[in-house]
């Protein structure tokens, strides 16, 4: 494998890993919050509390991570197709003398 892509292919996996630990991070957050509250009363799960709340820290967070995870999928992909395109073989036309017509 070539050095670029396994290099993006490890920036996702660690990437990835970055957004699950957020995600469970979020929703271990969202349950306990939820317990706070009578059962008649039980928020939504788009409670996500004021600015600088441990949850909305938690969630932005996340959301970073997803931005994060986006954008190394992405340049994966760039880095595949730029290898691809190295791989394959030039189809050039002849020279205009040789060609027919």
């Amino acid at each position: 494998m070539h050095r670029d892509l396994a290099a993006r292919k490890r920036a996702v996996v660690i990437v990835f890993r970055r957004y699950l630990e957020a995600e469970r991070s979020l929703n271990d957050l969202r349950r306990d919050a939820r317990t706070w509250f009578p059962p008649s009363r039980k928020p939504g799960p788009a409670a996500i509390g004021n600015p600088g709340s441990v949850v909305r820290n938690a969630y932005e967070r996340r959301a970073r991570a997803i931005a994060q995870l986006e954008v190394a999928i992405l340049k994966l992909n760039i880095a595949k197709r730029r290898l691809a395109r190295r791989r394959s073989p030039v189809l050039a036309l002849p020279p205009a003398s040789v060609r027919p017509g």
